[in-house]
This record gives C-alpha cells, structure tokens and sequence, in this order.
C-alpha cells in the first residue's frame, strides 16, 4: 500500500469515527424532531384547541433547543490518533504497526546504510498493510437507548406516513399555523372506490388501486360500492355533488377533510363526482346473476330395487346451492304403459295441486358445474306405479330456481311376488288415484283380511289389513288419507320380504346421510360415525339376503325353471362389497374425499342392482366341465410353484456342501430334503403332472361329447405340460417353470373360451341376440388384470380369471403399499440368491 492509500484510510477513519462520536450527543434532538413530525402527518394538531396547539409547538421548541445545545457542546472531531486506534482495532494489528510508519529518524542519524534500513523497514510495513480495510460507522445506540425507545418513534413515523397519503406537506404545514390559515380543503380532491362482490359469488374485491383510472368495471350485480373522498372543503356549500344514475348520494363524514358513501349497485350507471369544471366518473356495467340451467343427462331409469336413477347436468354462473326433483300426477290416458309421452302433456292433464318435491343435493362447495347421478327410493312413495309430469329444478345462493323440460314417466315401483302383497298394492294405488272409490278399496280391504292367506301370515297381518280399512272409512283430509296409504305400504313390505325391507331401508338411508355429509363438508367424527352405521347395515342387509336365500335354496326347483350356470364376471360376494368399503372408508381418512364419494356412488349402483343368486340342486354337464377346469388350473399353479421352491433348493443346495463339510455333527444334513421342498423331490412332481396332462385331455374329449367346440389354447397347454413333465422327470426343475406358466395362461385362455360358448347358449335360451353377448364378453377380457412373471394373477376382480388368492381384509391402498414395501426390503438383501433377487427387480420393473 502507498503512503497516499494509507492516508486515504485514515482521513475515512477520522470521519467515522467523528460520526459514531456524535451520534449518541444528536440522537435526542433527532428523536423530538421525528416525534414532532409523525403526529403532525397524523393531523394531530386539527383535533386539539388553538392553546394546545401552541403549546405544543413551544413544548416541542424548548426540547429540541435544549437537545441541540447539549448536544453540541459534546460534539468534537477525532483526532489522528483516534483514527489509527480505530484502523488497528478493525483490522487486528497488533503492537502499533501504523504508528511505527509515522516515525522518524532522530536528525543526527546520517549513517547512509542507516537510513536506507530505515526506509526498507517502513516499505515493508506498507506492503503489509495492503489488505487494510475501513469499517462501516457503529452505533452505540444500544447503550446510550437500552429500552429501544428509538424503534417506536421509527413505528411511529411509518404509521403517520401510510395515514397522511400524499398530505404530507400540507399536513407539517398546518402544524405551524395553530390559527389554522392554511385549511386542508386547498388539497385537491382526491376520490377512491372500492367494489365489494356478493360473497355468494366468489370473486374478489376491486380495491382502490385496480378502480384508479378506470372508465369502466363490469361487476356482479349486487355488489356494495364504497366512494372515498379526501381533502373535502370545511363549508359544506362548497361539498362536491355525488350522483349514482342521474340520483344524488349522500356523504357520510369521516373526520376532518375525508367523507365516504356507500350505495348498492342493483342497476347500471354512471357513479360521478363533481368537482370543479372536471368529474371524476365510473360507468358501472353490472353483470346479472342468471338462474342456474339443469337438464336430464339422460332418461330416469328404475333399478332392480325400484330406485329412480336421475343423471342429470347443472351449472350455475356462481354456484349451485340446492337440486330438487318435482313431479306431479298426470292423466292416464295421455300415458302410454310403458311411461312414454303419447302426444304430449298439456297444462291441464298436470294435477298441479299433486305436485311434490324432493331434494337431490345441497353441495356444501357450491360448485358451478355439477354432472353426476342420484339414486331416489320412490318406491314408497303414493304416486309409485303412476305416471307423472317430472322437472328437476336448480336453486343457487340468490334464491333464483331453474328448470328442466318436463319429463313423463311412471314412477317405478316395487313388484311383489307374493299375491295378498300384490293385492294390497293394488288397493293402494286405487286410494291414491280414485279417491272417489274409497268405498270399494274399503270392502276389498276388509275381504283381504278375512281371506285365508292372512290367516296363514298371521294375527298381525290381519289386525294391520282391518286397521287400515277402518281408518280408510273415517278418513277426512289428505293427511289422514296419507297415513293410510303409508300403513298399506309398510304391511305389503311386511308381507313380502320379512325383515329384509326393514334392512334395506336403513342402508339405503345411511348411503344418501354419507353422501349428502360428504357433499356437505362434515367432520371427520360425523364422517367416521356414518361410516360405522353403514358397515353394520351392510352386514345386516347381507345376512337378511342370505338367510331368504338359503331358505329359497331349500325348497326344489321344477325342472322347467332350471338357469344357466350363473357368469361369474357379473357375480359380486359380500366380501367383495366389504372391501370396496374399506376402501371408501381409507379414501375419506387420507382426505380424498372427492375419491370416496366416488367410491360409495360405485357401491351404492352395485347395491342398487343387487340381486339373489338363485341356487342350483345339481350342476349340468358345462358347469361340471368349467368346474374341472378351475380345478385343474389350481393345480397346475401349485406346480409351478413347487417348481419354483425346487429350483431355489438345488441353488441353495450347492452352495451349502462345502460349509457342511466343516461343520460337526451336520454329516447327515446334506441328504433331507430341502425345507419347503416337496417330499419325493421333482420325480413325483413329474408324476403329478403326467396325470394333470391326462386329466385335462379327458376334459377335452367331454367336451367333444357335449358338442361343444375345443378351445385350440387348451391343446397348447396340453403340450406345455408334456414340456413341463418331461423336464420334471430329468431333475431340471427350473427348465419346468417356463412351459408350466404358459400351461397355466392356456388354460385361463381356454376358460374364457368356454365361457363364451356357455353365453351364448344362455343368450339362445332366453331369446337375446348373441351379439349383446360377445360385445359384454369382450369388454370383460378388455379388463383381464396384470399378472407377475410366473403367471399369477396380481388380483381377483371378482371374475373367472382367478386362481383362488383370497381378498385381502385391508383397502387396496394400504395393501399395495406394504406389497410394495416389502419388495424393496428384500430386494436390498444381497444375501438372497441371485435368481429371487432378478424376480424382484422384474416386479418392481413392472409394478
């Protein structure tokens, strides 16, 4: 470094250290100023007397005068030294290295060799002081203000600049004017709007930066505009005009200077501020709320529980808040029996007096586009069995009520199989629809519970059959004619089903209180509470069935009524609907609730379109040969999988001989078997598929018997298994696992094949066309799951393709998850045997 460098530094060191010397001397008279200058950008001055005002300023006077003068009289510049001590504290010099620079030789030192030393010592210093920095001043605030009072005056000050807005000047002006010449009202004027939405509609405020300079805004109608005026003059004469269409809008005062005016836009128009010769004006462009639209996506259709499946599509501009569907009864005789419009309704076929409504939805999220199905259980209902003009209607937040066209339908309703059901039915539809005929429904009421079928259900049947008739006689209004047609549908329920109705009921209530609750947006406590109550339903809705259905298993059936085997692809067991509703119940505790209600509106079609299987005494021929074939697909699996354990014991096998030879007492280990290998090792595995081989070729020529055509994929897997056994016999295991998979998808292939033919003579046997059935055949192999490198299925959808896996008691998700959790475990053990280890990596690759 230079000598001029170093000067440089210590002239920059002198000052900063000046100033961190007479910061702490000036910091009360900076503190009296800022205080001075926040209350009076705060308009402080305006809210007190003349006497205070001044007072005020004399105050302020007299402190800032007495700071500056103490401070003063501490202020002193720093002298060199101070800035050498400050240069060496900064830096770490230790032992004075700069004052050494500054010294001189005595004048009696002429020795030249000397003096040349002498400079060479004092350019060595320089040099070392070439990485010489100056610091930044420090404040020694913290001492002389412990309490920090420094940052609420700092507070202060921000606060009184955000509150002046522009008066700045105007303000600290007026506080040295305490006879107020300078008025405020000489400030422009200064105008501000904001535009608050509907909250139904969920658009944002306009603040007043957006409003700025605008023309005009295009707003819902509805919204609340809010003016604020600043720098308004004291004389309310000289009070500029505010018109919203032509209309005068008062202004409510705020304080000194400011006002504000609200108003509701429910119209367009032009929101002016008069002002001098220039207006400032908005034209407001309101947006309406239009009523929401709602339409059949497609035609109601019953299910085969006499439930009303509606799909329907709404949207709403800001949101859908109720779905009601309205019906009402119609003429007969415009009707065809199949519920379609002969000629069209006119006004005056509608009973309006009959109309009823009844809610679909009331989505918590107010969504503003809605397509979805809902399940409505009319069957109870006293215009079941009738037909009716039907609407849906859609309802959002402003109470506005949209339409869809009309619709005729006969509701559908419930057909009963037993006859004094039927018959009570039927006297009820009569009560509904001819009132003036309340005389014959009363004697056929009171002939049913005279009549021996009631007798054989017994004393409550026909004491519930008298009842009604008595009060259908001394009925007097529509409510008592009401619960008369409800005992009537309660006693034909009895009659029919027992305590299955009651069951059904119950489920079919809880599965519309989760939907509606999930809709709604309900806690997870009610959510979990509902969930509980529906999986006792569902179990007791599924003992009831399978207790009528081993009671209708009991009794023979004709031989004219004997079905066709029953399709598994369109089976479902109650194990399987529980686990759909694990899975629901899983969905909803991760929050996926949008993909829980799915889930449930999955269950409930199934549920919707439930049906008994009826039970055959004795199997046919074709059931018996798919049966054999099941059977011999499981075990042809279990053969591969001894194949597999077979493999892993030879590799295993081998690699332990050499450590068994060092072992004692161990000599006899190495001639058992291997543990989890089959007794009799691979010569009896090669047996066992010999006679599957067989076994299968004498399926296929029963087939051939039966006039059925031979599947070409089951001739395949008859060579693989020749492969498989010929493999078997060498002790080449690992060679039988290939053709053994193959075996096993052959005769999966070969399954589906028979199937189809078993559909197609269901199909010809009912009188439907064969093509509905190959295209349902198709779909389902459209859907046949994945399976892992050695043919087995990943999962069994319900459908033939399975080779027994029982269905986990867990949801899908977290079973996945631990399947998948366990493969990575052991596929990071390298102690494992390099085979299982490239499988693994195979289902990881995969899966």
């Amino acid at each position: 470094m230079s000598a001029r460098g170093l000067g440089y530094r210590l002239f920059g060191a002198r000052a900063f250290a000046t100033v961190e010397d007479a910061w702490p001397h000036l910091a009360p008279a900076v503190g009296v100023a800022v205080l001075f200058v926040g209350l009076s950008w705060l308009d402080l001055w305006s809210m007190v007397p003349v006497w205070a005002h001044v007072a005020g300023l004399v105050l302020f006077a007299v402190l800032l005068v007495a700071a500056l003068w103490r401070g003063a009289r501490g202020l002193r510049p720093a002298s060199r030294a101070r800035a050498v001590e400050r240069l060496e504290r900064d830096n770490g010099l230790r032992h004075q290295p700069l004052g050494s620079i500054e010294d001189t030789l005595p004048a009696s030192m002429d020795d030249p060799l000397t003096r040349r030393l002498w400079r060479r010592h004092k350019e060595q210093a320089l040099a070392r002081l070439s990485r010489l920095r100056l610091t930044p001043p420090r404040s020694a605030m913290p001492r002389v203000d412990p309490w920090a009072v420094r940052a609420l005056l700092g507070l202060l000050l921000l606060v009184a600049l955000v509150e002046a807005r522009g008066s700045w000047i105007d303000r600290l002006a007026a506080a040295f004017r305490p006879s107020g010449a300078i008025a405020l009202a000489a400030a422009p004027l200064r105008a501000e709007l904001w535009v608050t939405p509907p909250a139904y509609t969920g658009v944002a405020p306009i603040g007043g930066e957006r409003t700025a300079g605008v023309a005009t805004l295009r707003v819902p109608q509805g919204s609340e505009a809010l003016l604020q005026l600043h720098g308004l003059p004291e004389d309310e004469a000289a009070m500029p005009a505010i018109r919203f269409a032509d209309e005068p809008v008062a202004i409510e005062p705020l304080g000194r200077g400011s006002g504000q005016a609200r108003l509701t836009l429910e119209r367009d128009g032009d929101l002016v501020v008069a002002d001098t010769p220039d207006e400032t004006r908005w034209t407001m462009v309101l947006v309406p709320d239009t009523p929401p639209r709602i339409t059949f996506a497609e035609e109601p259709k019953p299910t085969s529980r006499a439930a009303l499946e509606v799909p329907f599509e709404a949207s709403d501009d800001y949101g859908l808040a109720i779905l009601n569907l309205s019906f009402a009864l119609i003429d007969e005789d415009r009707v065809h029996e199949d519920g379609v419009e002969e000629d069209g309704v006119e006004e005056d076929a509608v009973d309006e007096t009959s109309r009823e409504t009844v809610e679909l939805l009331a989505p918590s999220a107010a969504p503003r586009h809605l397509a979805t199905s809902v399940y409505v259980d009319l069957s109870a209902h006293p215009f079941a069995g009738l037909p009716v003009s039907m609407r849906l209607l859609a309802e959002d937040a402003l109470g506005q009520i949209g339409s869809s066209e009309a619709l005729v339908m006969v509701l559908p309703e419930r057909r009963f199989a037993h006859p004094l059901a039927r018959a009570v039915v039927a006297v009820r539809k009569d009560v509904v629809a001819r009132p003036e005929q309340d005389r014959r429904s009363f004697g056929r009421l009171y002939g049913l519970a005279q009549s021996e079928p009631a007798r054989k259900l017994g004393v409550a049947v026909e004491l519930a059959l008298a009842t009604s008739a008595s009060r259908l006689r001394e009925v007097e209004d529509a409510a008592g004619r009401r619960s008369v047609v409800d005992l009537l549908w309660e006693i034909a329920l009895y009659i029919e089903d027992g305590a299955l109705s009651l069951a059904e009921k119950e489920l079919r209530e809880l599965q519309e209180a989760l939907q509606k609750a999930l809709l709604e947006g309900a806690d997870d406590a009610e959510l979990e509470e509902l969930m509980d109550r529906l999986q006792a339903a569902l179990d007791a809705y599924l003992q009831e069935m399978m207790r009528q259905a081993m009671e209708r298993g009991r009794q023979p059936v004709p031989p004219d009524q004997q079905t066709m085997p029953l399709d598994p692809s369109q089976t479902v067991t109650g194990q399987e609907l529980q686990e759909m509703l694990d899975r629901a119940r899983e969905l909803m505790r991760s929050g996926a609730k949008d993909a829980a209600q799915q889930m449930l509106a999955q269950l409930q079609n199934m549920l919707e379109n439930l049906q008994t299987a009826q039970p055959r005494q004795q199997p046919s021929q074709a059931e018996q040969a798919m049966s054999d074939l099941q059977r011999m697909i499981e075990l042809q699996q279990d053969l591969l999988d001894r194949s597999f354990q077979m493999q892993q014991g030879q590799q295993q096998q081998g690699g332990q001989q050499q450590q068994e030879q060092r072992q004692q007492g161990q000599q006899g280990q190495q001639g058992q078997p291997q543990q989890g290998m089959p007794e009799g090792g691979s010569r009896q595995a090669a047996g066992e598929q010999e006679a599957l081989r067989r076994a299968l070729g004498e399926l296929m020529r029963r087939m051939g018997e039966m006039g059925m055509d031979i599947p070409r994929a089951l001739g395949q897997a008859e060579l693989q298994m020749r492969g498989a056994g010929e493999a078997l016999q060498g002790d080449r295991p690992g060679q039988a696992i290939d053709p053994q998979g193959q075996a096993v998808d052959l005769m999966r292939q070969g399954g589906q094949a028979m199937m189809e033919q078993l559909r197609e003579m269901m199909a010809q046997q009912q009188g439907q066309g064969r093509q509905g059935q190959q295209d349902g055949m198709q779909g389902r192999q459209g859907q046949r799951p994945g399976r892992d490198p050695f043919g087995r299925a990943s999962r069994n959808d319900g459908g033939f393709d399975t080779d027994g896996t029982e269905v986990p008691v867990e949801a899908d998700l977290g079973r996945a998850r631990d399947v998948l959790e366990e493969l990575f475990r052991r596929s990071r053990d390298r102690t494992r045997p390099t085979q299982e280890l490239d499988y693994y990596d195979r289902l990881l690759d995969r899966f």
